[in-house]
């Protein structure tokens, strides 16, 4: 069972880090465009994101593991790549969405890995994996919408 837990704890770190990545890429975001329905879209998954790292952090203090820093390596990559993007091809719709889409290809294939196991991996504990799935869907839907709107920026 304590197995459980800390694999628990393991991968919630993991997937607030990567909200907390996610927040700060959508902040960014709306500084890079005067898109007034990209704005509203980057504020609901601010919203949204801030919501699931709630969730999120009060699992892992249900699981005995303290709430992680709110600095991550693999935002300030992503940043480092909105900024280069932007310094090459501007902030424009195409441009901005491309950097979106590749951060909710980042959460949704960090979720995808954390609830893909085989008989010889530690699970996550049930309940824990029922708020992930859902949260999976919400993430997988908006990594479409998001999608959709980068093939159509053209």
């Amino acid at each position: 069972m304590e197995d459980r837990r800390e694999k628990a704890r393991d991968e919630l770190k993991t997937l607030i880090k990567l909200h907390y990545d996610r927040i700060q890429g959508y902040e960014h975001a709306k500084d890079d465009t005067d898109d007034a329905d990209l704005k509203a879209l980057f504020s609901f998954y601010i919203q949204q994101s801030g919501q699931f790292r709630a969730d999120l952090n009060a699992e892992m203090v249900k699981y005995g593991g303290e709430m992680p820093k709110d600095n991550t390596f693999l935002g300030d990559i992503h940043q480092a790549w909105m900024d280069l993007k932007a310094s090459v091809l501007g902030n424009d719709r195409e441009a901005v969405l491309s950097s979106c889409e590749f951060g909710e290809q980042t959460i949704v294939g960090a979720y995808e890995d954390v609830l893909k196991y085989d008989e010889s991996d530690t699970r996550i504990p049930n309940e824990l994996e029922r708020i992930l799935n859902k949260q999976l869907e919400e993430l997988r839907s908006a990594k479409k919408r998001i999608a959709v709107l980068h093939a159509n920026a053209d």
